[in-house]
């Protein structure tokens, strides 16, 4: 094998800027992700990274971690969504540079409210209801900071319901949740 050959095949994903995010989002997930941007960011050897997102969703506060650190990049961060992006992985889909936002036809789309399951003595419950506040705020804000959608109201009757709500790709591109769906490229 060349040389040349040989340095191609050993290269990985992270040598072309693009990260991968597949599963769950939990704090494994999001340091890793973190990381990752943070050293692109330090290398200045990408002009762009490519997020593959392919997610069920999960924690809030990891998300959000990695939607923190999307945000404070100063490499445009493209996003690509296949298989499944939901809740949470709907959320960092949504952070994507805006026109760079791409899904492809068969992707699962779910906007949903959070949940969250907690227990303790009364007065732990009580006080964790203030932090349940403060996630719903958040969502409610990064969906209207991400989405064409600018009124509360309009986003609760459509996407943030009191049940699941499954988009189709074209309804994603409709809320301004995503901006491109890519093609399917036949063989034959």
């Amino acid at each position: 094998m060349a040389d040349n050959d040989k340095q191609k095949k050993d290269q990985g994903l992270d040598d072309y800027g693009i990260i991968y995010i597949s599963g769950a989002i939990n704090n494994g997930t999001a340091e890793a992700v973190c990381k990752q941007i943070i050293e692109y960011n330090i290398k200045g050897e990408t002009s762009q990274i490519q997020m593959v997102i392919n997610s069920p969703g999960g924690s809030c506060p990891a998300g959000f971690s990695i939607i923190d650190i999307m945000e404070w990049s100063r490499v445009p961060i493209y996003t690509t969504g296949i298989g499944m992006i939901a809740s949470m992985g709907l959320l960092i889909f949504m952070t994507g540079e805006k026109g760079r936002r791409v899904i492809t036809p068969r992707t699962s789309i779910l906007s949903h409210r959070f949940s969250a399951f907690n227990f303790g003595n009364h007065s732990q419950l009580i006080a964790g209801r203030k932090e349940e506040d403060l996630e719903h705020d958040r969502i409610l804000s990064h969906y209207l900071t991400y989405s064409n959608i600018k009124d509360r109201a309009e986003l609760e009757k459509y996407l943030l319901r009191d049940v699941d709500t499954w988009l189709t790709p074209d309804e994603a591109i409709q809320h301004g949740l995503a901006d491109i769906i890519e093609p399917i490229r036949r063989r034959g």
